[in-house]
């Protein structure tokens, strides 16, 4: 890498540690990465040390092909408490986690950031968050008002489902009070189906956790909240992925709406899902979503250009917002 290029993600970290995670010396900092993001996870912490003396680096073991090991898990759960800020910067995420949860819940503020490559965290420093924030506030909060919710697509995607009485979320990249967390890059609004209650079809067409860019759209048809058949050229790598922990892998988990208007589309599903006008639904674990189904796994897969009906009336209508 070139030094200019060094120096532009040391100031785009700066940038991120100060504005949307608030750190301030004398203030513990702990960066997670695995070996595929050491040298990323290791800017990141050169920059925390230069705002505070109390930064520190520790560096876990990858994910297998089934995912992150039990053992890593647990030790992380005990390694990163008593943080004041904690930035995860692996290849996998590990935001829906026991470890994440605990963290949280002690008050860390919390930036996760799966399989970030240095393109994404520089376009992500030149966000505005407080702007991107105030859109996901805005956007949540129709769909906690929602009682059903129907998404519709050009290449087939046509399913409706309930969320009465789920809260809605909002990641809008300013994780400066206790316990906040959130993605970096931010920016979406996101709701979970009540569990059961999801039929139709979704069609992925941009891009899948763990897979990366699609070649081709991927197709699920849902029933009873359950992705029961996967199609498309790409369909045994994602179902290979979600095999290993049952039928309850299959649950549709999430539906998440793109609010950042500086995040491109870029095959990373990480910065992908946040394009603003975007749809991601996640297919996996739900529990930070007010639902139960507690496997270690949790995928998303971006659509373009959706239809997003709230109780019948369209808010985003092929990509637009309303």
């Amino acid at each position: 890498m070139a030094e200019h290029e060094g120096t532009d993600l040391e100031q785009a970290a700066t940038s991120l540690l100060l504005g949307s995670l608030g750190l301030c010396q004398g203030e513990s900092c702990l960066v997670v990465c695995d070996a595929d993001r050491e040298n990323l996870g290791a800017t990141v912490r050169g920059a925390a040390s230069r705002i505070t003396s109390k930064a520190g680096l520790n560096v876990i073991q990858s994910p297998g092909p089934e995912g992150w090991h039990s053992d890593t898990l647990a030790r992380l759960e005990e390694e990163i408490l008593g943080h004041d800020v904690i930035l995860l910067i692996t290849s996998r995420s590990l935001s829906h986690t026991d470890a994440r949860r605990r963290a949280v819940r002690e008050g860390a503020r919390l930036a996760s950031m799966p399989g970030i490559t240095e393109e994404t965290l520089l376009r992500a420093a030149r966000a505005d968050y407080q702007k991107i924030s105030e859109r996901s506030r805005r956007l949540s909060d129709i769909l906690s008002a929602a009682d059903t919710i129907s998404v519709k697509t050009s290449l087939g995607t046509d399913i409706t489902f309930s969320v009465s009485g789920i809260e809605g979320h909002a990641d809008g990249g300013l994780y400066v009070r206790k316990g906040a967390w959130g993605n970096i890059p931010a920016g979406e609004a996101s709701v979970g189906p009540r569990e059961g209650t999801a039929e139709g079809c979704i069609v992925v067409d941009w891009s899948m956790s763990t897979i990366g860019r699609l070649i081709e759209p991927l197709h699920m048809d849902v029933n009873k909240g359950r992705a029961v058949d996967i199609r498309g050229r790409q369909a045994d790598m994602l179902i290979e992925r979600l095999r290993p922990f049952g039928d309850a892998a299959f649950t549709v988990a999430e539906l998440g709406l793109g609010t950042n208007d500086c995040a491109q589309l870029c095959g990373l599903t990480l910065e992908d899902e946040k394009v603003l006008g975007t749809a991601h639904f996640a297919l996996g674990n739900n529990i930070s979503f007010g639902g139960s189904t507690s496997v270690p796994i949790h995928l998303d897969g971006v659509l373009t250009k959706p239809t997003v009906l709230i109780d019948g009336k369209p808010i985003i209508e092929q990509g637009r917002f309303i």
